[in-house]
């Protein structure tokens, strides 16, 4: 249980409301953040009792809330303290209560800046943006997309001076669409977790990290049976649960390991799919499920959002054609379902 008399516990709202949490680690308190539903009696480990900590609440894999605890000093030292970035307004459409929605609100506080929390209300989302002169937008690649995909009529002059991206792999034709609308953005792409911190991150917008800054934060680690694994002790390891991809000194997240269907006894990436489908000209976004088969035990759906105006009978072809050269047979689509493909939680991608 929560010791309460230990924690203070916050239902923040907004960015914004996470920050004055700061202030409390800074004069030595311990304090949880938690969603509104999330009672201050959940179950779950107190603080480590090494100085000031700051839980954030993680659905993790299973969708089940749970409390991670962050030490402050260690947490504090994560923001830039450059001059540049002093007094800027950071975005973001991330949970209050989230470690990234914390990342962001922190680096906020940190700049003597300002922290706003956006929604998936297009029109509301670029008059915020551009009546704020909002500096940094940090948000998932696919929150992104969706931004420029509704852009107001007639276009907008806002652009960021800095965008931050994580949550979920960057596909390349995300990458290319960002260049393309904000060629003068520093771009940041962190592939981070509220139960690892920042694992590493790349001025790259191509979907691969370099191995080095890897290295620096986690010298121990290892790929087993294509999943990312961390030494976390001198003997012991823990899953990130994300399969990669390793090209030399690169390395690559595909998607989550658990994303995975069972065709006739064969294992195939439904991440690797949707990446792949993405990658076919007329594709806008694309997202791989399975349903049950009596002949197979499981089939691949694939659900893909042709570019505006590109035909769709002309789309699904070129698709069928790609994946079908591409893929072994057992990871052929079976089913086709032409849909808008929008955000779940915490601003990733739905996916199932």
């Amino acid at each position: 249980m929560l010791p309460r008399a230990q924690v203070v516990v916050m239902h923040p709202r907004s960015l914004a409301e996470v920050m004055p949490a700061f202030a409390l680690l800074e004069a030595g308190e311990c304090v949880a953040l938690l969603p509104g539903e999330m009672k201050p009696g959940v179950h779950a480990p107190g603080p480590g009792g090494g100085g000031p900590e700051l839980a954030v609440t993680s659905s993790g894999s299973t969708g089940r809330p749970k409390l991670v605890w962050k030490n402050w000093s260690a947490l504090a030292g994560t923001a830039s303290r450059s001059p540049a970035v002093q007094g800027w307004r950071w975005a973001a459409p991330y949970d209050p209560w989230s470690f990234a929605g914390v990342q962001v609100a922190l680096q906020a506080w940190v700049g003597r800046g300002g922290a706003l929390s956006l929604s998936a209300d297009w029109a509301r989302t670029w008059h915020v943006l551009q009546e704020q002169t909002v500096d940094g937008l940090s948000c998932t690649p696919t929150f992104v997309d969706l931004l420029l995909q509704n852009e107001p009529a007639g276009g907008s002059s806002w652009h960021p001076r800095q965008l931050t991206l994580g949550g979920e792999p960057l596909r390349p034709g995300t990458a290319d669409r960002i260049r393309r609308r904000w060629p003068g953005t520093r771009g940041t792409a962190v592939y981070a977790s509220a139960e690892f911190g920042v694992v590493m991150k790349t001025a790259r917008l191509d979907g691969w990290y370099e191995v080095a800054d890897l290295e620096k934060r986690w010298p121990r680690w290892r790929i087993v049976d294509g999943a990312l694994e961390l030494g976390v002790r001198t003997d012991d390891w823990a899953g990130t649960g994300d399969q990669v991809e390793r090209a030399g000194d690169l390395l690559r997240i595909i998607g989550r390991s658990d994303q995975v269907a069972n065709v006739a006894g064969t294992k195939v990436s439904l991440a690797e799919v949707a990446a792949l489908a993405e990658e076919v000209p007329g594709v806008r976004r694309a997202r791989a499920t399975a349903k049950a088969s009596p002949v197979t035990g499981q089939v691949v759906v694939l659900h893909f959002e042709p570019e505006p105006g590109a035909g769709s009978r002309q789309v699904r072809a070129k698709l069928e054609q790609s994946l079908r050269t591409r893929l072994p047979k057992p990871a052929w689509p079976r089913d086709w379902i032409e849909e808008r493909i929008g955000l779940a939680g915490n601003a990733k991608r739905a996916v199932a």
